[in-house]
């Protein structure tokens, strides 16, 4: 019934521009509620939807990570994250990305940024915890990304010291 009003919809908007890609993005909502990331991804990169807008990026980023193109997100939501760092959902999607690529160390950290961006911090300090956990595992492991682990670890770790002071 929402693929049939949706296309209805495409009708009354397909001389308006700005409603048209409102409808786009409708509609690449509805394909990945339906399971279907490829028609997500063919309706917004036909529509040559405008991924500076957090709808659009976020969307664009769930269809592409379902498609095994997770890097081209993962560098995409790096560059939002950096601007938007209390953005919770695009460190959600961020670390999609990375699980999707095996890239187990960077998954980890964006969850906690995640759960920070949420201000749990005690939630965000197990996640930092468990990255911290694999550095020690993993040898090979990436020592920048290792390195801000550890410094967020102990940022989250003073954040928390002073929710409990405030209790």
């Amino acid at each position: 019934q929402a693929r049939l009003l949706h296309a209805k919809l495409q009708l009354l908007a397909r001389d308006d521009a700005k409603a048209s890609q409102q409808v786009r993005l409708l509609g690449a909502e509805l394909a990945l509620a339906a399971s279907d990331p490829r028609l997500a991804k063919e309706l917004l990169v036909t529509g040559s939807a405008d991924l500076s807008t957090r709808p659009a990026l976020f969307l664009w980023a769930q269809a592409m990570t379902s498609t095994g193109q997770a890097a081209q997100v993962a560098q995409q939501l790096q560059t939002w994250v950096a601007s938007h760092t209390r953005d919770a959902q695009a460190w959600q999607l961020l670390s999609a990305a990375y699980a999707a690529q095996g890239k187990r160390l960077s998954a980890l950290r964006a969850d906690a940024e995640s759960y920070a961006a949420h201000l749990d911090y005690a939630a965000a300090q197990n996640r930092f915890k468990a990255a911290q956990d694999q550095v020690r595992l993993d040898g090979s492991t990436d020592h920048i990304e290792a390195s801000i682990i550890d410094t967020r670890s102990r940022q989250i770790a003073a954040l928390l010291r002073e929710q409990a002071l405030e209790r």
